[in-house]
């Protein structure tokens, strides 16, 4: 696949990487909190579930806005009449539609919390129906890329990868990171709607340390499964080229980064004090998820016949080297 990218646009990679993230990492985190807080019978994490519900409908609003936009784009792309997408129209069809049937659920989720307390199991019921049809609609992704970048069908005894194949921590390697994402971007929007919603100073010291637990606890796991990817990785392909390797490696460091000032905020006395560190958690996890994703890149660039998408790591090495 031959694919030419303005060197410019892959700063906005990064951006579209936490819109996916929010659509995808957001519920899960608003759900889980919620939980939290019936089983510890403390009203903050219920309170953080709901800002956090708040952040991931908005992203799943901006999410189907591109997403309509690429369809009305693409509308006459001969993708839609290939022997592929003919072939797979009803696994194309329920992708996005489950997604979509999540979306409304979640919303009903979001608008809920004012009756909560009254119909909490209709509210949780809500909040895992929109989190269950998002996550098949990711996987449902998955076996699309399966179908299309290896050439089988559903009925193949191969199409499942091997366990040794490291496509299975490719694919892991999102769960983790969107939740790290969404955590990330769940302090910006703590601190954007401080003035708005503010409910109190107790609040606001449990709520910036509780999602940066999140954001830590993910972290961790982001960075273990990619591990277990470069392990499985380095026997086949060489990863210590230098557009794979310093991006990889610039990847993890800004992850480390964002973790150390997670840290920091959760043993702060006062962490809205620390708005700065918010920032910059945010900022880093998302350079983290940009960087990462550009070495993939270049991995499948060098590695991966017909596949073709220039970045701008090529450019940065000649200037710095």
């Amino acid at each position: 696949m031959a694919l030419f990218v303005p060197q410019w646009a892959f700063a906005l990679l990064p951006v579209l990487l936490l819109l996916a993230a929010l659509f995808w990492g957001a519920p899960a985190i608003s759900l889980v909190s919620e939980l939290i807080g019936l089983a510890s019978g403390k009203p903050f994490p219920a309170r953080a579930a709901r800002q956090v519900s708040r952040l991931g409908v908005r992203g799943h609003a901006l999410f189907w806005i591109l997403v309509l936009a690429g369809w009305a784009l693409t509308m006459s792309s001969p993708f839609w009449q290939s022997e592929f997408a003919l072939a797979n129209q009803v696994l194309l069809a329920v992708t996005l539609a489950l997604p979509f049937f999540g979306t409304l659920a979640l919303v009903a989720y979001d608008l809920g919390w004012k009756t909560a307390k009254e119909r909490r199991a209709v509210h949780v019921l809500l909040g895992c129906l929109g989190n269950v049809a998002v996550k098949c609609g990711y996987w449902g992704l998955v076996l699309l890329a399966l179908l299309f970048f290896r050439g089988l069908t559903l009925d193949d005894p191969s199409f499942l990868p091997a366990r040794s194949s490291s496509l299975w921590p490719l694919a892991a390697l999102w769960l983790p990171m969107a939740l790290t994402l969404s955590a990330a971007g769940g302090l910006v929007y703590l601190l954007l709607r401080r003035n708005a919603d503010d409910w109190g100073r107790d609040y606001y010291r449990f709520a910036p340390p509780f999602l940066c637990k999140w954001h830590i606890a993910l972290g961790v796991v982001t960075l273990m499964i990619t591990v277990w990817m470069y392990l499985s990785l380095k026997g086949v392909f060489n990863l210590h080229l230098p557009q794979i390797f310093y991006a990889g490696a610039a990847s993890a460091a800004c992850l480390v980064l964002a973790m150390a000032l997670s840290l920091l905020v959760c043993v702060s006395e006062n962490p809205m004090r620390l708005k700065g560190c918010m920032l910059v958690i945010a900022l880093a996890t998302m350079l983290h998820a940009g960087l990462l994703a550009v070495a993939v890149i270049e991995t499948l660039n060098r590695y991966v016949p017909g596949w073709d998408v220039p970045t701008f790591m090529p450019r940065v090495l000649q200037l710095v080297m």
